[in-house]
């Protein structure tokens, strides 16, 4: 089934171009962007909306952590690539949403009108929700989210102790916060590092226990299937009741949404039973949120995306979201998980990583420079960045 909206303004019969405004950087706004350079939008005007100058794509996290890469590396300076697509920059946060008038007011004071909104996942920044969940969190913890946050804190983790004798605990994630562990754990192997998984092993988790335990076991890794209740200079409290010694508790769970987007209506109403952290409107199978079809909600490496915003203006057919499963590695050598990455095996774990360095360093090039791949390859390599969680 396919969906084919109808365009909102023509610029043939209205004589101005309709309004796609993107909130925050993410994988599939980079992509829509460089498509933009190769095929420009003639009825429609886009700009970019971000807190933040530059971006780094959450593939390379690990790199940067464990030392594989250098953070100036791997960063994309916003503002040139949207000068080299064509697209507007407001280096801005945004303060309100309001989807009657589809209007957003930025901090700055400014007011931008849209036609369609695309928001990426990196909008979701809000930590007091797990300041709640997990008391004293905002003054103990260290954030993953924001990225940029993080990763400019991460130094002074490193100089804590010059013989990395620390003990670090990183908290929940999912697959991402193992991947995290094992970035540390190369870039400190005299640290005491231990995953606290956030309860219950998960599904997916179960069906790789043999692999990833194997790995984690090998890499000196403590797995504790339980979840942080709170936070305190020093240690941790468990929901179980024990208390968990820590130098460096690295809070690596999904942020709650901003209070721009919790006034705005899009969101469905909380739960008071389960007040969720990563509480987000239902979308369709364009990534339209559901009752507002002008704001998009994609996935951060949604391939989809692009065409699905030109086809809006355009009122030609949307294309079912792309969403990949798993990681960028996920089924390599028939074993899934990023930790085949940090795998003891130093053969096999340098030859991968430097695999998958190039392979990222093509896709940075590309959004660098805004130079354009043949359609076939730039599919192929879009196909397997992670997904932002």
């Amino acid at each position: 089934m396919q969906a084919r909206p109808a365009p909102l303004d023509s610029l043939s019969t209205t004589g101005r171009p309709q309004e796609i405004v993107l909130i925050s950087a993410s994988l599939a706004h980079l992509e829509f962007m460089a498509q933009l350079r190769a095929k420009p939008l003639t009825q429609a005007r886009v700009t970019l909306v971000s807190p933040d100058a530059r971006m780094l794509p959450v593939n390379r996290l690990a790199d940067v952590l464990s030392g594989e890469a250098e953070l100036a590396a791997c960063h994309i300076g916003l503002q040139d690539l949207a000068r080299a697509c064509g697209v507007g920059w407001e280096h801005d946060k945004v303060t309100r949403l309001d989807l009657a008038s589809q209007r957003i007011t930025l901090a700055g004071g400014r007011t931008l009108r849209f036609d369609w909104l695309s928001l990426s996942p990196r909008c979701w920044d809000d930590r007091k929700p797990l300041d709640a969940q997990m008391s004293g969190a905002l003054d103990h913890g260290l954030f993953t989210h924001p990225l940029e946050h993080f990763l400019a804190l991460w130094p002074r983790v490193l100089d804590l102790n010059p013989r990395g004798n620390l003990r670090i605990a990183v908290l929940a994630g999912g697959e991402t916060g193992a991947e995290i562990a094992f970035a540390i754990k190369h870039r400190l192997p005299q640290a005491s590092l231990t995953w606290v998984t956030g309860g219950a092993a998960t599904h997916e988790q179960a069906t790789t226990e043999g692999a990833l335990g194997a790995a984690l076991k090998a890499a000196d890794i403590t797995v504790l299937h339980d979840h942080a209740v709170s936070i305190s200079q020093g240690s941790l409290r468990l929901g179980c009741g024990a208390n968990l010694v820590c130098d460096v508790p690295i809070v690596a769970d999904s942020l709650g949404p901003p209070q721009w987007l919790r006034d705005s209506g899009l969101l469905p109403p909380p739960q008071t039973d389960q007040p969720g952290m990563d509480s987000r409107p239902a979308v369709d199978a364009w990534s339209r949120c559901t009752g507002h079809p002008q704001v998009f909600l994609a996935a951060d490496a949604d391939n989809a995306l692009g065409h699905n915003l030109a086809a809006s203006v355009q009122g030609t057919a949307l294309r079912a979201a792309s969403t990949p499963r798993g990681t960028y590695w996920h089924g390599l050598f028939g074993r899934p998980g990023d930790f085949l990455l940090w795998e003891p095996a130093p053969l096999r774990g340098t030859l991968l990583r430097w695999a998958k360095a190039a392979h990222d360093q093509r896709l940075l090039s590309r959004y660098r420079n805004g130079t354009v791949l043949p359609a076939a390859a730039a599919n192929a390599e879009a196909a397997t960045p992670d997904e932002a969680r």
